[in-house]
């Protein structure tokens, strides 16, 4: 429902824009070793309508079958709480990585404030 919503004020700027068709193409079979050994995950289908950009803002989630989605499977399953714990650790890198800007520009802005308060 966020992104319906979030997505709406750009609906009607994308119909301006004109149609632009995207190539496809196949990528080759990739054989990963020892991929027979890892566990199987059972991703639940969804069946969600298609739609284009522009219709975006006539989108009822009203009819989509949430039924079949079990949440406490899907935090259950090993990708999810890998990829959870990479987001947690990329969230963790991102803030210690703010708080040591903070404190180099504050060590900047009193290395300057010593400086130019020494030269009056």
């Amino acid at each position: 429902m966020l992104a319906k919503v979030s997505t709406l004020p750009y609906a009607g700027i994308m119909t301006s824009f004109p149609r632009i068709s995207v190539p496809s193409f196949t990528l080759p079979k990739v054989t990963i070793p020892g991929a027979d050994k890892l566990p199987k995950i059972d991703v639940p289908k969804v069946d969600l309508p298609k739609i284009s950009l522009p219709q975006l803002h006539s989108i009822d989630l009203t009819n989509v079958d949430f039924s079949r989605i079990n949440p406490s499977a899907v935090l259950q399953n090993p990708v999810v709480k890998q990829a959870t714990e990479v987001g947690y650790t990329a969230v963790g890198f991102a803030v210690l990585g703010f708080q040591k800007a903070q404190v180099r520009r504050r060590e900047v802005v009193e290395s300057l404030k010593a400086r130019f308060n020494t030269a009056q």
